[in-house]
């Protein structure tokens, strides 16, 4: 199989000097690599579409065999040439959205290469199944309960 290079833009407005600089920045990698996840917000800001499934065909054209639009509780978009597909989350009771999309993300490179198969022969089940290990390493960031271990009774006794 070889490598796989993925993306994700992860953009911060305080992190660039301009809205337009970080939109040709970000723009220029893409043609670079075989997946990429982007959220709903930055699928729009790089393509400037009308839809997610415009922008997912845009990103698409740049180069990327696979491409995520993560849409916050309602699910993802999984995109190829081929087929997109909104893929529902799983309902859960959210503690902390902090890391969900970076989880996800993890989780269908995780699934990926454990496949040993170039993305551009993934069947469309398969592709699925790797959103699903996305969405199981989403959720159980997501609903765990998150504490800060100094904010308990036991400051003292550590």
């Amino acid at each position: 199989m070889g490598r796989v290079a993925s993306y994700d833009p992860n953009y911060r407005s305080s992190l660039w000097k301009s809205k337009e600089y970080a939109v040709k920045k970000m723009r220029s990698v893409i043609e670079l690599v075989d997946v990429m996840k982007v959220s709903d917000e930055e699928s729009i800001l790089l393509t400037e579409a009308k839809s997610y499934e415009q922008a997912a065909d845009q990103l698409l054209a740049m180069g990327p065999k696979l491409v995520a639009i993560t849409l916050g509780e309602q699910g993802v978009l999984m995109a190829t040439k081929s087929r997109k597909e909104i893929i529902k989350a799983f309902q859960t009771h959210a503690v902390d959205t902090t890391g969900s999309g970076d989880s996800f993300w993890g989780g269908v490179l995780c699934s990926i290469l454990s496949m040993n198969k170039n993305v551009e022969k993934m069947e469309w089940e398969e592709i699925k199944k790797v959103c699903c290990f996305g969405k199981c390493s989403c959720w159980i960031v997501c609903a765990k309960e998150r504490r800060n271990p100094c904010d308990s009774d036991e400051r003292g006794s550590a």
